[in-house]
């Protein structure tokens, strides 16, 4: 575990110290600001809603529902589970780019977020699927950039959000499409 931990630790320093560069140092705590990108989230969640018909409505509103889950297990149930410490105030040098509270940082609520919206709605528009999974992993990485989270944060965070994502893209093709969930039917 010990070696996990400073692997984790190595890779905190590579991406917010060794990797920093001026252009990062402006752009990096603009993607890692919620407030920006909660507004292409509400474009591409009206573009569902009114332009894409049935199914576009049903992935618009279970996208709400794959947010609050996902931003629920990972804020109060599992922060509070491992009370994991934020690195500016267990590591020395840290470059914060951001202002950063005293919650607990394992896992990144914005790695989980951004995973499972990118993974559950691009279960049903794959066009979208490169466009979704690189907003989100920038979201992610940002957040180690910026100060606020060690890799492994991101890395459990963008794993949950997958499952969360993934799954509910499962249970909502049921429902989309009962006829395919069970093949016995003639």
């Amino acid at each position: 575990m010990s070696s996990l931990l400073a692997f984790d630790k190595w890779l905190f320093y590579l991406v917010n110290q060794r990797g920093a560069n001026p252009i990062f140092d402006a752009v990096m705590p603009i993607i890692t600001e919620k407030n920006y990108f909660i507004a292409p989230l509400i474009v591409l969640w009206l573009l569902l809603f009114w332009k894409a018909g049935r199914k576009g409505r049903i992935v618009a509103g279970v996208t709400i529902i794959v947010i609050a889950a996902s931003d629920q297990l990972c804020a109060h149930v599992l922060k509070p589970l491992f009370a994991r410490t934020r690195p500016p105030f267990v590591l020395q040098s840290v470059r914060l780019l951001v202002d950063t509270t005293h919650s607990f940082s394992f896992p990144s609520v914005h790695a989980s977020n951004g995973f499972a919206v990118a993974s559950f709605v691009s279960s049903f528009y794959p066009k979208t699927r490169i466009a979704l999974y690189v907003i989100a992993a920038m979201v992610a990485y940002s957040r180690v950039y910026v100060g606020v989270h060690f890799p492994s944060d991101v890395f459990g965070g963008a794993a949950i959000g997958l499952a969360i994502g993934l799954s509910s893209a499962v249970i909502v093709r049921r429902y989309l499409h009962p006829e395919k969930s069970n093949p016995s039917l003639p």
